[in-house]
This record gives structure tokens, sequence and C-alpha cells, in this order.
């Protein structure tokens, strides 16, 4: 995986690059001192992965993710342990606390080794295994109405059954065909599953769902293809 490094200390930024060093499916493709030159950066190149600050001048990390409608994968290195519940509203893969460990950022890499070899998958098989209060249950795609964000969990709803799995959205959204849609920052629907859409509200499941204004126009297109 092409991976960058963006973090204003230097010495942080020679502490994950040894890291890096250590893993052999990571290639450092850039190390950036500051989030604004990573965005200039990251319009000219494509990467898998990126090690993110928090707390940088100018712009911050979750400034940094806000900036993009689309982002790669993103383990966030910080020292303050109170941005992780904001971390994962953003959909960053893992979250690691600085000073860093070894073991514990190689099982940040694995995180997203993992999420990457399954949006690499050509095709995606109809059910899937989800593990829901500690029971592995298996889910016909097709059953799911919709996903919700719960912070490093999420609500999987079919119209019977609601279930939280720890995981975040990015990592799950990866094993859904191309049927589900991200309406909201919280929320990817089954566009199959659509009952109507009022004004910036779609009803599915008995549910009503916040549509983003980004997201609406997207939505809309997406329900005339189907018709």
């Amino acid at each position: 995986m092409k991976c960058i490094v963006v973090d204003d200390d230097p010495i942080q930024r020679e502490a994950i690059k040894s890291c890096i060093s250590k893993v052999s499916d990571l290639e450092l493709v850039g190390v950036y001192p500051n989030a604004i030159e990573a965005r200039i950066a990251l319009q000219k190149r494509e990467v898998d992965l990126i090690f993110l600050d928090v707390e940088m001048p100018e712009m911050s990390g979750i400034e940094f993710l806000a900036s993009f409608k689309e982002v790669p994968q993103v383990i966030m290195v910080t020292a303050k342990k109170h941005y992780a519940f904001e971390a994962f509203e953003y959909d960053v893969t893992d979250y690691i606390s600085k000073p860093i460990d070894m073991d514990r950022f190689s099982s940040a890499v694995q995180r997203a080794r993992y999420y990457e070899e399954n949006l690499k998958r050509q095709e995606i098989e109809n059910s899937l295994f989800i593990k829901s209060d500690g029971v592995l249950v298996k889910l016909s795609v097709d059953d799911i109405s919709f996903v919700e964000a719960l912070g490093d969990y999420i609500k999987v709803v079919t119209e019977e059954k609601r279930y939280i799995v720890h995981s975040t959205m990015k990592a799950f959204v990866a094993k859904l065909p191309d049927n589900f849609l991200r309406v909201h920052k919280s929320h990817i629907i089954n566009l199959d599953k659509i009952q109507k859409l009022e004004e910036n509200t779609v009803f599915l499941a008995g549910q009503e769902i916040p549509v983003s204004r980004n997201n609406k126009k997207i939505l809309i297109d997406r329900i005339s293809e189907s018709k």
C-alpha cells in the first residue's frame, strides 16, 4: 500500500517513518510537515493510506478530513485521546496514540490491509458475516435496509432486526454492492428499500434517514437511473 505521513513534528515524522520501514507491504511515497502541503500533493498522486496528525498549525487533521469529499484510508496518530470519537466520525480506519507502539501500529495497518483487500475484490458475495453481541451472524446483503455510524461501531438495520457491529463505516461499505449509497455522513442506504423521498429525508424500513445537501442530487440521479 502506498502511504504518506502528515505531521508537523519532525521527531514524530521520523518515528512513523521507522515503523513504516518495518512493514513490508507499505511503500512510503511522501512526508509532509502540514496538512496544506499534503492536500496539494493528493491532487497530483493517488495513495492508499495516510498517517495523519491532528493538532497542526493552519489546518488541523480534522479540518483536513473535512476538506475532502472522498479521502484515502486514514490512520490518526496523535497524543490527544479525546480526538478519537471525532476521528471516527470522519470514518478513519484506526487511531493510534503517541508515543507509537509497534504492535499497535501493526494492528492498525492490518485493519487497513483488510479493508483494502475487500475494496479490490471484483465480486462481492450476496451474503456476509457480521459479529453482533459476540455471535457471528450470516446476513443477506439484500435484507439490509441501511447502515448507521455510531463512532467506532455501526448499526446494521434490516426490516426485522438491528445489529450493533464493531466496525467503521468505511470498512463495512467495502463489503456492499453498488445499490448502496451514502446519503449522509452517518448513513448508507439500500436504494432498493426506499419508500419515498421528501425534501432532505428518505424513508425506508419505517425510519426517516437524513440526506445531506451534497448527496441529494446524487441520490435523485441514482433513483432516476433505476426506473
